[in-house]
């Protein structure tokens, strides 16, 4: 057959004319925006990394397209497209980047062996640029070791590569079995690091560019939330914190994101003053409270913000990022609907850690340590352990936080950076290593947050009301967005998203559509493990031995 052909092709199989054909009569009755607003355009479902907090709820089955597949489905939407100039779907995204697909959503297409392809072909035949998002892979997979290589070469044809560093991933949080290491874990990133190198000393770092995301889990403690009054003024406590108001008769007001935009939070109020009182002991009674203010010590002075989310109110003390870090926390009282009190600790311990040893050096918090040396590193890596030694007596949860959370991740990145021979000035580059925080409560993720939250998908935080908040969150800005994507038993799912409604309990999905197509599809699950090497961790198997 000689219709329906791509740029490098002269001919096709009658099978897969008449793929196409069936295809491009679906796309030509789809609306315009179904091209124009495609966000996620997927040649991968499922993912074998079976991160227990997935926001996505991926099933851990994969299935994926073959080449055949991708050629008939980047044919159907070049010949049905209502665009005649490249790129000929992605171009009304203004405000998530016009002519750019995202090849993941509930997938992790590291893993996935037609990457190169994938890339190749939409480039030249819809005109689009991939981004990549991924946790790694297995560097023992001598074909994805191969295929992203060739990767890494396309600078003009990727979108970003951001690699990240997760507790979840399965290759990390089961490192105490016989299939998957941290020892290896930390090669596997080396690995990966090693290979994007040269991309990323073309493109630079950036989020958008090349990154490493590091999220942590949720450093959550159930306790007694008490807010009464005494003298006008008003009290805060539970566990070890005491705040009382520096003024009578304050007057909260309801605390929202005033511009999603800004990263750093823009908020509609200043929130109202507080001083902290030091305890040395949890305390019983109100009474006990009221005297522990009258003679306790007033260690600083704080702002505390009253935010409402579906729960009921809470009440976030510092939640701002500024150029001293962020020291912040987040009270939830029992209400109607929220029927376990505690608190969040919302303190960057690393992040913290880095901007003091910038500031220690007459660095801004944005400035670049170009000449920092592993020593550098090293002495960070320490200052952690030393903050860990301090918290030990008094606030032994956030001790424990640091030394069994977050010091072995931190470390085994350090490791990775050095063996893939990247300069240490990475390690300190806002733009090359993020920190994102912790998790958001997104899809598994509610049973981090230990009832302080009823709900999925709602936001325990300002930050993640900033992300994804059903009010004003960068997901409302964005708005609606299409998907195309590999389903399972050889369908292609059409879905149309919208974002604004991430933190509803509808959810986003507004139209679903599924084709069922030839067979043709390739399916694997934790039984394809043993043979192929595909997560990170993985070790490395030789008959029955297990090295």
């Amino acid at each position: 057959m000689v219709e329906y052909l791509l740029s490098d092709e002269k001919t096709i199989s009658n099978i897969d004319f008449e793929e196409r054909k069936k295809l491009i009569n679906v796309f030509k009755n789809m609306p315009t925006e179904f091209f124009s607003k495609l966000r996620h355009f997927q040649p991968q479902i499922g993912c074998l990394n079976a991160c227990s907090i997935c926001s996505k709820y991926a099933s851990n089955n994969m299935a994926y397209w073959t080449e055949t597949r991708i050629r008939n489905i980047v044919s159907a939407l070049k010949y049905s497209s209502p665009s005649i100039e490249p790129p000929l779907i992605v171009w009304d995204r203004e405000s998530h980047r016009n002519g750019v697909i995202f090849s993941y959503l509930d997938n992790d297409v590291g893993n996935y062996e037609y990457l190169d392809k994938f890339i190749d072909i939409t480039y030249r035949e819809l005109g689009v640029k991939t981004r990549i998002s991924t946790v790694g892979y297995s560097r023992h997979n001598k074909k994805l070791n191969k295929i992203h290589k060739k990767v890494a070469q396309k600078k003009e044809r990727l979108a970003g590569v951001r690699l990240s560093l997760t507790p979840y991933e399965i290759g990390w949080a089961s490192c105490n079995s016989k299939v998957f290491s941290r020892e290896e874990y930390k090669y596997d990133i080396a690995n990966f690091l090693k290979i994007y190198k040269k991309y990323y000393r073309q493109v630079g770092s950036g989020s958008r560019k090349f990154c490493i995301e590091i999220r942590y889990k949720p450093l959550v403690i159930n306790s007694d939330v008490r807010i009464f009054k005494y003298k006008n003024k008003t009290i805060i406590y539970c566990d070890k914190y005491l705040y009382i108001s520096k003024d009578k008769n304050i007057n909260f007001l309801d605390t929202y994101i005033d511009d999603a935009k800004v990263h750093r939070l823009s908020l509609n109020n200043n929130g109202v003053a507080f001083e902290r009182i030091e305890i040395t002991r949890k305390i019983k009674t109100d009474e006990e409270i009221i005297k522990t203010v009258k003679v306790g010590r007033k260690i600083e002075e704080v702002r505390i913000f009253r935010v409402k989310n579906d729960d009921g109110y809470y009440y976030s003390v510092s939640p701002k990022l500024t150029d001293d870090g962020n020291y912040g926390i987040n009270f939830y009282p029992i209400t109607r609907n929220r029927k376990k009190s505690g608190y969040i600790i919302l303190e960057r311990f690393f992040l913290n850690t880095l901007f003091n040893y910038k500031k220690e050096r007459g660095l801004k918090v944005n400035d670049n340590f170009y000449d920092a040396k592993w020593k550098n590193v090293d002495e960070v890596i320490e200052k952690l352990k030393q903050l860990a030694n301090q918290y030990h007596n008094n606030y032994i949860e956030k001790s424990n936080y640091i030394e069994n959370e977050l010091l072995p991740l931190i470390e085994t990145y350090a490791e990775a950076l050095k063996i893939a021979k990247f300069k240490p000035s990475a390690f300190f580059d806002k733009n090359f290593t993020i920190d994102t925080g912790i998790i958001c409560n997104l899809g598994r993720a509610i049973k981090e947050f230990k009832g302080l939250v009823s709900t999925e998908n709602e936001p325990l935080t300002l930050n993640h009301e900033r992300n994804y908040g059903k009010f004003n969150s960068t997901m409302i800005i964005e708005s609606d967005a299409w998907r195309l994507s590999c389903g399972y038993n050889d369908e292609i799912i059409i879905e149309k998203m919208n974002l604004s409604k991430t933190a509803t309990r509808e959810g986003q999905i507004e139209f679903n559509k599924k084709i069922k197509l030839n067979k043709n599809d390739i399916v694997i699950n934790y039984k394809n493990l043993k043979k192929d090497y595909l997560i990170p961790g993985q070790r490395k198997r030789y008959g029955n031995k297990i090295l």
